[in-house]
């Protein structure tokens, strides 16, 4: 009896262990296994006259492609999801069937409006019927039994006391609303006071110990993932300018602060006399998920980033 017991709990170990193994080994794939990309952009000019023509093309691939994603732009938005040789979504399709399932709401709804004008119609006939001969039955009564009551006298003491009491009224009138106008004039300073309180309890907070080291803690970390994360392969041309000259100095002297940022292989051009907009870039890279996850552990055990997080709720 013992040897059994041992033996189904090392066949039950063997399979905890065959699980867990699974699970650790999916966790390194998902963490460790990058996600490619690759961008197309350009634009350039239409013909006659028309605009631009913009052409976006992203595709993403992972785990030896078993997953896609393709994103392309050209007259609308479409999006392909794709595993192995299965496509899972297809914004196309969809947009089909919304188009077909819309026409034929169409149908429907123009079917019942004519239906409801038929009803309408015949409604409308009965009524006039019916009130036709409600009209030759009923006959109209001579009244002579009216009274006068424009002439009849008033007294001149009710006149002066009706005075008194509209006086009375706009005197009361006039008082609420000076009551309302000064309520309103407090109730606004209270609120003037509110924020000048709320604000110097965000200026201590910005200017805290904890909130400094957590801004560096940040700026680091976002440091780390444009490390890892910016793109490998940038290469193309840009060619810009906008209505204002000013306006594309602004941006080329943003450009050479950015450079560092760019592959040589980006020619950037801009034109200071007119409003232009051509360019045609390659993007291609890498993302791993680890390193997001990496920044977001940093960031939760914190204890700088969670006395923060704290003096936020209290404010």
């Amino acid at each position: 009896m013992l040897e059994v017991v041992l033996l189904v709990l090392k066949i039950a170990g063997i399979i905890l262990a065959v699980i867990l193994g699974i699970l650790i080994v999916a966790a390194c794939v998902v963490l460790l296994v990058p996600v490619r990309y690759r961008g197309d952009f350009s634009v350039s000019d239409a013909a006659q006259g028309k605009g631009k023509d913009i052409g976006v093309l992203l595709r993403a691939a992972w785990f030896l492609r078993l997953v896609r994603v393709y994103v392309s732009y050209e007259e609308s938005i479409r999006v392909r999801v794709k595993l192995l040789f299965f496509t899972l979504m297809d914004t196309a399709k969809e947009r089909k069937i919304r188009k077909k399932k819309a026409l034929e709401d169409e149908v429907e709804k123009e079917q019942k409006q004519e239906e409801n004008k038929a009803d309408e119609e015949i409604k409308s006939e009965e009524a006039k019927a019916d009130a036709g001969e409600r009209a030759e039955k009923s006959k109209p009564e001579p009244d002579g039994n009216r009274a006068d009551a424009e002439d009849d006298p008033k007294d001149g003491n009710n006149e002066s006391s009706c005075q008194k009491e509209d006086q009375e009224q706009e005197k009361n009138g006039i008082k609420s609303r000076i009551y309302n106008i000064l309520q309103t004039i407090r109730d606004f300073c209270d609120k003037l006071k509110g924020i000048k309180q709320k604000a110097e309890k965000i200026e201590e907070l910005w200017i805290s110990d904890h909130m400094i080291r957590s801004r560096s803690l940040l700026g680091k970390q976002l440091g780390y993932l444009l490390k890892h994360t910016r793109p490998k392969k940038l290469e193309g041309y840009l060619r810009f300018g906008f209505e204002d000259p000013a306006t594309t100095g602004y941006a080329m002297a943003l450009y050479g602060i950015l450079y560092p940022l760019w592959s040589p292989k980006l020619s950037v051009e801009p034109d200071f006399e007119k409003q232009i907009l051509d360019c045609h870039i390659l993007i291609k890279g890498k993302i791993r998920a680890w390193h997001f996850v990496r920044v977001a552990l940093r960031l939760i055990f914190s204890k700088d980033v969670r006395d923060v997080i704290k003096d936020v709720k209290k404010l």
